[in-house]
């Protein structure tokens, strides 16, 4: 599964790397921090004029807690406010709100059920863009989260306020 992520992520930067704009209007980037908890997740992003930009990220999760295995599967959005300069988003210094939603399945040696989520968001972040296309993309904040499971499978429903600590590294056009 990492394999195919990681091939589409070069396919798409290999792709995107071919067009070139004065000014970038999109981006995609991939977050490695989040191997590290178990979720992978590439972004999408498009400028939607010189201070907004929309964000969309896909994920899959991939978690061992004692005897239980989660895997699941996600879509996240956010809406940026870049906050100074002419001609900035997808560059500099932002805040944004954000949502995201998640499914999935949680299994244990004796049975499996589905699981549901969903979260919401505040970050402040900054993006560099280089010239190169090369994109850094910083952000911090807290979210709201909330896992339902159905039927018992001895884990307990989370809900709660958690920080968010976001790194996205990726190629801008």
């Amino acid at each position: 599964m990492m394999k195919k992520l990681f091939l589409f992520f070069m396919l798409v930067t290999a792709t995107i790397s071919c067009f070139s704009q004065d000014e970038p209007k999109n981006a995609v980037k991939a977050n490695p921090l989040g191997l590290i908890f178990g979720n992978a997740n590439i972004s999408y992003e498009r400028a939607l004029g010189n201070h907004s930009s929309i964000v969309f990220a896909p994920s899959f999760g991939f978690l061992k807690l004692n005897d239980l295995k989660y895997s699941t599967f996600g879509l996240g959005a956010e809406y940026r406010f870049y906050l100074s300069g002419s001609k900035m988003a997808p560059k500099g210094t932002y805040v944004a709100p954000g949502v995201s939603f998640q499914f999935g399945k949680v299994k244990s040696d004796v049975s499996e059920t589905n699981l549901t989520g969903f979260g919401g968001k505040a970050v402040i972040g900054r993006q560099w863009v280089f010239e190169s296309g090369f994109t850094l993309d910083l952000q911090g904040g807290i979210q709201y989260t909330s896992f339902s499971f159905e039927g018992d499978i001895g884990a307990s429903a989370f809900k709660g306020v958690l920080p968010t600590l976001g790194l996205g590294l990726g190629y801008a056009w």
